[in-house]
């Protein structure tokens, strides 16, 4: 198995797995062979039936899934077209924008917002010290830059709502690793 759940094992049995770190943990409820290593294909298997398939995972879950954060997000987002259908036990936050037809298809059928696009969502909608420490923090290794966010937010209408607190955010980074 590439991913275990307390329903394949038994509760008891994998909290002592966990515990023993015999599985290493991904989400609640899903766990990974510790000798399998950690992927962004793993890691998008296991957030597949957490996200309804007619969104685009988006934001800090989105980054999770790229594995540019150690954690997942204790809140995900996800982004379709205006006016979707939103499934009343999905355990996602269900907004609509662009991200929705920026979205690639991948491992489990998960679709999923490419990073620079999570970057300027999570900044929209995320915790502002996560997602600041999160898109910061991949700019500063390198993995991003600031002229990758100012592209991804040229997708937004100006008049969208948090607009001008995202532009705000892109620009402050923006200035604090220009040469």
């Amino acid at each position: 198995m590439i991913l275990v759940r307390p329903d394949d094992v038994g509760p008891a049995a994998f909290a002592r797995l966990l515990r023993d770190r015999h599985l290493a943990h991904l989400l609640p409820g899903v766990a990974r062979p510790a000798d399998i290593p950690d992927s962004p294909g793993l890691r998008a298997l296991a957030a597949a039936d957490r996200v309804p398939t007619h969104v685009v995972l988006t934001g800090l879950a989105a980054l999770w899934v790229h594995c540019w954060r150690d954690d997942a997000p204790a809140g995900w987002h996800a982004v379709g077209v205006r006016g979707l259908y939103r499934p009343a036990s999905t355990a996602v936050r269900l907004h609509s924008g662009p991200t929705a037809r920026l979205g690639a298809t991948v491992e489990g059928g998960l679709r999923l917002a490419p990073p620079a696009r999570a970057c300027v969502d999570a900044l929209r909608w995320e915790p502002p010290h996560a997602a600041l420490h999160t898109v910061a923090g991949a700019v500063a290794r390198g993995r991003l830059a600031p002229a990758d966010l100012e592209a991804a937010l040229r997708h937004d209408a100006r008049s969208s709502a948090g607009y001008a607190r995202v532009a705000g955010l892109v620009e402050a980074i923006r200035a604090a690793w220009s040469p």
